[in-house]
């Protein structure tokens, strides 16, 4: 449950995406990278290296209800891009070659990018909806940026985005815009060429039709192509993995599938991206940082030496002494015993009477604890109850997700602890057990003899925090769990469960 830096460096991502690349691609000699520092992606064939952004930006909000197939969760439609970025760039092993200096480069690789898409498409349909995607996303940036119109060129750009598109089309407004009939139907024709060469050769043809053969590239077409690391690419052939030599037509290997059954292999199943922070889950983090770290400071108990060895490293030996038999070496304490598995568990009460100041101090004191957990790398699981049980999160929940749902907790109908309780208890995790139980005690005789039962079989260290000041809500409460952390201050109640804590570990 720890928060890796970036969600994309969880490793069932990671690995997501290099299964993705490995059945796309076919090439396990390549090395695949994630970053930031790329716009989109590039593959460099020559030292076999493909490099993708995890982290594309989400369509401008004017223009969503155009984009096909979007979802409405940022990070899914991140990992669906990348998805498509990893299949791009793995269309480009099969089927390009490398690409040709200044403008010529760029609009080849406009066009082969639309024509390779195609070809992967074929090969494996689910493509065919993420390419659209893809393609929707680049043409809403682009159309925001600089609108519908500009050259031929970038009519070329903006007609591979949005050739199949319902609504959004290249409309030409410059003063070569006589020739974008002639210029569509080449390109069109390009899309279906059979080898890439026949790319190179249409791309030849638009520029010297426009006048523009030896034009230099056009920056404003970069943040829409394939990085600058693809022009690295040599006139020498390039090899895969196991050292065959790539074509460059648009022929695939005959064996796609696993003993050469000719089946393309299967896709992966893309994982379930960690979310976004909501607006309340960044605020409490900010103010609660500090907190939770008091909190780690108990949880994350640090092993004790497991050993002792002879050693005389305090720099009092004397040889006389030794040689007589009176120096005594010193016991050195080392090697380092790990404690054992620790898990928390979590139960939040958002009954009716949680109300106001309760509520707010529930909600901060299990954003602490789930905070504290994933900074300890301990598993957790999490309830929310009223008159019924509500799971907030798993063990195998992603840690944003958990941080969001105690974020949004708010108070509901009636208390009922005890099946809550039974609920959280069930589930069975290694090593120890160490649950926290937030309620304000409003609960009738019958919920508590039942709540003092569960308590009594449960062998795991038990927190119970009393949100509430009343004595003799205290004395029944501390009847059913023993003694408990009562709410006497705001500011001292986390001290207080830390004192808790370290007094309980003792034992």
């Amino acid at each position: 449950m720890t928060t890796p830096a970036r969600w994309w460096q969880d490793a069932s991502i990671r690995t997501w995406a290099w299964q993705a690349w490995r059945c796309y691609a076919w090439r396990p000699g390549y090395r695949l990278t994630l970053t930031t520092a790329e716009r989109t992606a590039y593959v460099d064939m020559t030292n076999k290296v493909v490099v993708c952004n995890p982290e594309y930006p989400y369509p401008p909000l004017q223009t969503v209800t155009l984009v096909r197939h979007l979802p409405s969760d940022v990070r899914e439609f991140q990992l669906q891009y990348l998805e498509s970025l990893i299949a791009h760039e793995a269309g480009h092993t099969h089927h390009s070659g490398p690409l040709p200096a200044g403008l010529l480069g760029q609009l080849v690789n406009i066009i082969e990018d639309h024509r390779m898409e195609r070809l992967m498409a074929r090969d494996f349909p689910n493509l065919a909806a993420l390419f659209e995607l893809a393609c929707d996303a680049d043409a809403a940036h682009c159309i925001t940026a600089d609108g519908q119109g500009g050259d031929v060129i970038r009519g070329c750009l903006l007609h591979r985005f949005t050739a199949t598109h319902p609504t959004w089309a290249y409309v030409p407004d410059r003063a070569d815009a006589h020739h974008w009939p002639t210029v569509k139907a080449l390109l069109e024709a390009a899309w279906d060429a059979p080898t890439y060469d026949d790319v190179v050769a249409t791309a030849a043809q638009i520029l010297a039709l426009l006048g523009r053969e030896d034009a230099a590239p056009d920056p404003q077409l970069q943040p829409f192509l394939d990085g600058l690391g693809q022009f690295l690419l040599s006139d020498a052939p390039a090899t895969d993995g196991d050292g065959d030599e790539v074509g460059q037509t648009s022929t695939t290997p005959e064996n796609l599938g696993k003993g050469g059954t000719g089946a393309p292999p299967t896709p992966p199943v893309r994982p379930k991206a960690d979310p976004v922070a909501s607006t309340d889950c960044m605020l409490l983090k900010s103010e609660l940082e500090g907190e939770a770290r008091r909190l780690v400071a108990v949880l994350a108990q640090p092993g004790k030496p497991d050993r002792t060895l002879a050693s005389r490293d305090r720099g009092r030996y004397r040889y006389d002494r030794d040689a007589t038999g009176s120096e005594r070496p010193f016991d050195r304490r080392v090697g380092a015993e790990r404690p054992g598995p620790t898990h928390l568990r979590l139960a939040v009460d958002v009954s009716g009477s949680m109300y106001g100041e309760r509520i707010v101090h529930a909600r901060r004191l299990a954003f602490i604890v789930t905070l504290a957990a994933q900074r300890c790398g301990l598993p957790m699981v999490a309830v929310a109850f009223d008159d019924a049980v509500h799971p907030l999160f798993g063990a195998q929940t992603r840690p944003t997700a958990a941080l969001n749902a105690v974020a949004a907790l708010e108070p509901m109908a009636c208390t009922l602890l005890a099946p809550a309780l039974r609920a959280l208890w069930t589930p069975v995790l290694p090593g120890k057990s160490v649950t926290f139980i937030l309620t304000d005690g409003q609960l009738d005789d019958a919920d508590y003899a039942a709540c003092q039962r569960l308590r009594a079989q449960h062998p795991g260290v038990v927190v119970p925090v009393l949100l509430e000041s009343d004595d003799a809500v205290r004395q029944q409460y501390e009847a059913a769990f023993g003694v408990c952390v009562a709410l006497r201050e705001a500011s001292q109640l986390v001290p207080h469960v830390v004192s808790f804590l370290r007094g309980r570990f003792k034992h």
